[in-house]
């Protein structure tokens, strides 16, 4: 029922300020410490915009993991506690592969990575986990997708990257509901065409 009465009272669209990163001659990077790090550093010059965003929850059904680029999917997991390392890989990992399966239709899944973000900034300090990302951002390119794959898996590499493969990532709140910083997911249908506009303004 609540999830019916959410669906009633939220906005369709909404129109967020998304910090973009406009094309000055600036270099742009990411830099994030290894595993435990809290240091995270960013460049490039940033162009906040106004832009609309739609409410996909009443449409969940609607998207295809090949057209749109993600899907809205319910999943329970049995994790206990997501800021158990030896849990995650031993619980959420093998959960993961069989999701992303069954979603997929991939006929092999390699899990190999996962963060865990928060907004609290004493939270974030205690465990040392990462912060949200205030930015758009892809975090793959043409060049880093193959390369992954090379550093994941080198003996297999060459192989694998004749045929079709695919970096999925797959995200969940793991304490409460998400109420600031939510996850906004752009359609791949348009988003590479928005993107080149922004990157040219």
């Amino acid at each position: 029922m609540s999830a019916l009465a959410e669906l009633d009272t939220a906005p369709q669209t909404i129109e967020p300020t998304v910090n973009y990163l406009v094309n000055n001659g600036t270099e742009v990077f990411t830099y994030t410490g290894g595993p435990g790090s809290l240091d995270v550093r960013t460049g490039g010059a940033q162009n906040p915009q106004k832009v609309v965003m739609q409410n996909g929850r009443p449409h969940v059904n609607e998207f295809n993991l090949d057209v749109d680029g993600f899907r809205f999917v319910r999943h329970d997991t049995k994790v206990q506690n997501f800021l158990d390392e030896t849990e995650i890989k031993r619980v959420y990992y093998p959960e993961m592969e069989a999701l992303i399966k069954a979603e997929s239709g991939a006929k092999r899944v390699v899990v190999f990575d996962h963060t865990l973000r928060t907004a609290d900034d004493a939270f974030r300090e205690q465990h040392k986990i990462r912060e949200v990302v205030r930015r758009a951002h892809n975090d793959y390119t043409e060049w880093s997708g193959p390369q992954r794959v090379r550093d994941i898996l080198p003996g297999e590499a060459d192989e694998l990257l004749k045929r079709r493969f695919a970096i999925i990532q797959v995200w969940r709140p793991i304490r409460y509901p998400v109420e600031t910083h939510p996850l906004a997911i752009a359609d791949a249908k348009i988003a590479s065409l928005e993107a080149a506009e922004r990157w040219n303004q």
